[in-house]
């Protein structure tokens, strides 16, 4: 298979869930089932063992005829944030076929893998990296139960699925060598720099909350300003302290973000009386990012005194940096020294499903860059020989591993 053949498919790919606003291929949506159904007999066609396990995840391999023969695998996700790009995640799967494709001729000891996971985005159901999370057993299922959708979906609604099948859908480590995650950088690190690789060590972790804040609606007109209950006002000075909290710590590599926010009754003649918004919290550093949360609860706790309001925290995620494994990333570093491709040691901000994977299969991830550090927006642009660039370091260190 050559570039043009494998741009093609990825062209095909952002076919579906186009719009004139970006990408909308949400997790376990139409445009994504049929994105999963196109990879799927694609890979049947090209000759692979295929299989689906009950959460839709894809398994392609080139099994080894080897007895006891472990797994080397790859693989990234599909789905896309709301008004997102067509690069996120499909840049890994592609980078990932064309290291099979690459390896289809040569003698392995080990089987190759590529693995096409769901629900990667937090976007719909509030929890990200969902596929990875059951696959190495970090599902939490009571909260996947009773987190919604805009919908009222749940993921079992929405996906098919049931308790059982989660809990049934871990993978055995004794059977994996190791895992390897190509995916844009989502900043600007790598174009800052000149270059076109970046070689993981860790990735910083997130922890994710869903606030609501309960005022009083009232007349704005006929209601005097120290009578209020606005639970918008009180809102806004959490979400002001929490960005002023993570920047002080920028030199920590913490970031703090509030990218959802609904406002009751939302008119312009009645203060508000009630909001409900979202927390993204991360870092490298632990302890960095839990001085973050201390103040945002020290802000509620204020905020609650000052305009006379409740607040409601739910705790979605609470998860830990991760270290990637050494020795897969100086593989990924020899193998990057064999194409003569430069790279950059570099960690990453965003999280991951290689993040998950991490905890039972020694993992590390290969980025390329994202122009002008675009990422989760309908700009969202790598430069396809990146893309290339990548999958050959790739399939170098897949055969080197599987060799």
């Amino acid at each position: 298979m050559d570039s043009t053949e494998l741009l093609n498919i990825f062209n095909c790919i952002g076919t579906y869930g186009e719009t004139d606003n970006g990408m909308y291929r949400l997790a376990y949506s139409d445009a994504d089932n049929d994105t999963h159904d196109y990879l799927f007999n694609l890979l049947v066609e090209k000759g692979y063992d295929v299989r689906t396990d009950a959460m839709g995840n894809i398994f392609a391999e080139i099994p080894s005829s080897e007895p006891n023969a472990k797994i080397v695998a790859t693989g990234s996700h599909l789905d896309t944030v709301h008004c997102g790009g067509k690069y996120d995640g499909t840049v890994g799967v592609i980078a990932g076929l064309f290291a099979l494709e690459k390896l289809k001729t040569c003698k392995l000891k080990h089987t190759v893998q590529l693995i096409i996971f769901r629900a990667e985005e937090s976007s719909r159901f509030g929890f990200s990296c969902m596929a990875s999370k059951a696959l190495t057993g970090n599902a939490d299922i009571k909260k996947w139960l009773e987190n919604t959708d805009s919908n009222g979906m749940n993921f079992f609604d929405a996906s098919g699925t049931s308790p059982r099948d989660i809990e049934n859908a871990k993978l055995d480590n004794e059977h994996y060598k190791s895992f390897i995650e190509v995916h844009i950088e989502q900043g600007n690190i790598l174009e800052n720099y000149g270059l076109h690789v970046g070689i993981v060590s860790a990735i910083a972790a997130p922890t994710r909350f869903c606030i609501t804040v309960k005022g009083h609606a009232d007349h704005s007109g006929a209601t005097p300003m120290d009578l209020r209950s606005d639970a918008l006002c009180a809102a806004a000075r959490i979400i002001n302290d929490i960005n002023h909290e993570a920047y002080i710590r920028k030199d920590e590599g913490t970031v703090g973000t509030v990218g959802k926010l609904d406002v009751y009754p939302n008119s312009m003649n009645v203060v508000p009386g009630e909001v409900e918004f979202t927390v993204d919290i991360r870092g490298i550093d632990k302890d960095s990012v839990d001085a973050v949360i201390k103040h945002m609860y020290y802000s509620i706790e204020e905020a609650t005194q000052i305009h006379h309001v409740k607040f409601n925290v739910v705790e979605l995620c609470n998860d830990l940096p991760v270290n990637l494994d050494r020795s897969v990333f100086q593989t990924l570093v020899s193998a990057a020294e064999d194409e003569k491709i430069p790279y950059h040691e570099m960690n990453s901000g965003a999280g991951h499903d290689a993040m998950y994977m991490s905890k039972i299969i020694p993992t590390s991830m290969i980025f390329i860059p994202s122009k002008g550090g675009i990422s989760h927006h309908p700009e969202e642009y790598s430069e396809f020989d990146d893309v290339i660039l990548a999958g050959q370091i790739l399939a170098n260190a897949m055969e080197k591993m599987a060799s």
